[in-house]
């Protein structure tokens, strides 16, 4: 965050003022109150923008270990909104539920299509965002008709007990839609939709509405006034039914990255088929079908995608071997049980300083400290050398695999001592896929997730009958703190049980 204020030369931070207290130490910025700020009372003055000027600057991931800012103008966000209000198509009768973090580019679609379309946004809170029941009450109790999301919340909205709802239109991207998800998702919804695209090009560059079927999900084909093209290393086209990188032109284009102007020449490339043009290269191999419709076949680089989250390995290396004790580090990611990416890293330490090898849980504070929680590895191996390819690149293709349920299972554990934490353990070892856990372990160093993880509190939710929030489980991910917690809401449903009145045969309501 420091980082991203003196990169982008902010001076002010609207915020109400309860918030100001998370927002230390982000150098000289003024603050700006919106909970005491006086009533309006003048005229509106015409700003003078025209569409070249920027509408924000997003920060993503860099693989230098430094954020990069995304310059989107209001030319590129107008396109994509004009577009997608025509398809998928949003209408002044429709709901539009937003879960989406402000950090993420995807939640322009959120708040602003249903504000240029005369539709109704609902604002699903922070802890709300991540738990299935709130976000299926919220579906049933503002009768929802569209909503964005990663496969990851799709996948524990399904996964929760959701009943779907049959008017409701269903956008997912971030991550690939498998077919599992997508035939999930029809059984569920009205219309199914995938979408695709980077930052770079203003949030989403293709759509393609999902049907029945067996084969892979296509992120079909470009939205208004954008080009896609496969090409080979020599910037050529590829036959249809060839592998090459996708690139995008277009109204969607960003402007650059701040203050990156290298990395913008080398992102931003000249278009090799137009006269003052240009491409975006984005790091991902595709393939034009038959049909015209495109299939995304993953990264040519070290960039992936995990739980929805672009992030570049080369970030997470980079800060690593930062470490006093670490000479190498190479991050890779491993398919988990459910299907989705995990976070491995494999590291060399430095020879011949005389003290120990740091502990797992010491590179994972190391990391915890500097990077967002989703880019701290699940699993890690020290190793004593790394693969080479003959021209001396690291192989990443011939990393070694890691258990992923019990590379972070401890010696010694402690064991439940209370039902509650019997209980509880038992389903953490099933949803881990581990042969033991202790009270105090940590359920995503075992290996857990977010999606894990709301499948636990919908589990205990329903097993109990309790009110048990998935952003208290984020804060205290033990079987000692959620026991504690569950015992607690069980006992206080107990007792407010207790003080409900019972009628008598006669009629008569007493107290028991």
């Amino acid at each position: 965050l420091s980082f991203m204020v003196r990169d982008s030369g902010l001076k002010t931070i609207v915020t109400s003022s309860s918030r100001v207290t998370q927002a230390k130490n982000l150098g000289d910025v003024r603050f700006c109150h919106v909970d005491q700020l006086p009533a309006h009372s003048g005229g509106v003055r015409a700003l003078g923008l025209t569409s070249e000027d920027l509408a924000y600057v997003i920060y993503t991931s860099g693989s230098t270990g430094l954020p990069k800012g995304v310059q989107v103008p209001h030319r590129a966000l107008t396109n994509f909104l004009l577009s997608v209000q025509r398809e998928p198509g949003l209408t002044a009768a429709d709901r539009l539920l937003a879960v989406t973090t402000l950090s993420f580019d995807i939640a322009g679609l959120e708040l602003w299509l249903p504000l240029i379309s005369g539709a109704t946004v609902i604002l699903a809170g922070a802890d709300e965002a991540k738990d299935p029941a709130a976000l299926s009450n919220l579906i049933g109790k503002h009768d929802v008709t569209m909503m964005q999301a990663t496969p990851i919340t799709w996948n524990a909205l399904l996964h929760s007990g959701w009943a779907g709802k049959k008017n409701l239109k269903a956008l997912c991207g971030g991550e690939p839609m498998t077919r599992q998800l997508a035939d999930s998702l029809l059984d569920a919804c009205g219309e199914v939709w995938n979408m695709y695209g980077p930052t770079e090009t203003t949030i989403w560059s293709t759509i393609s509405r999902v049907h029945p079927g067996d084969g892979s999900i296509s992120i079909g084909r470009p939205i208004a006034n954008t080009e896609i093209y496969i090409l080979d290393r020599h910037l050529n086209p590829v036959p249809f039914g060839s592998d090459g990188e996708i690139f995008i032109g277009g109204d969607g284009l960003a402007r650059g990255y701040l203050n990156r102007a290298e990395l913008t020449a080398e992102k931003f490339i000249a278009h090799p088929f137009k006269n003052n043009a240009r491409l975006y290269r984005t790091g991902d191999l595709g393939r034009y079908l038959t049909d015209g419709n495109i299939i995304c076949l993953g990264r040519t680089d070290s960039q992936v995608k995990v739980r929805g989250f672009r992030i570049e390995l080369g970030e997470i290396e980079s800060v690593l071997e930062k470490h006093p004790f670490v000479r190498k580090a190479v991050l890779a990611t491993q398919e988990d049980s459910d299907g989705g990416k995990e976070l491995v890293a494999f590291w060399m330490g430095k020879e011949g300083n005389g003290d120990p090898a740091p502990a797992e849980s010491e590179l994972r504070r190391f990391l915890g400290d500097r990077l967002p929680t989703y880019m701290v590895p699940t699993a890690w191996q020290r190793v004593s050398a790394l693969p080479l390819t003959p021209n001396g690149k690291i192989d990443r293709k011939q990393l070694p695999m890691i258990n992923l349920r019990q590379a972070a299972l401890q010696d010694s554990i402690l064991r439940p001592r209370t039902s509650f934490e019997r209980e509880i353990a038992e389903s953490w070892k099933k949803l881990l896929k581990v042969p033991d856990v202790g009270i105090t372990d940590d359920f995503f160093e075992l290996g857990g997730h977010s999606l894990l993880a709301m499948r636990l509190v919908a589990g205990l939710r329903t097993k109990y009958k309790i009110d048990l929030s998935v952003g208290k489980f984020f804060q205290e991910p033990t079987i000692q703190a959620l026991a504690a917690h569950v015992e607690n809401l069980v006992k206080e449903f107990v007792a407010e049980r207790q003080k409900q009145p019972t009628l008598q045969p006669e009629g008569e309501a007493v107290t028991v």
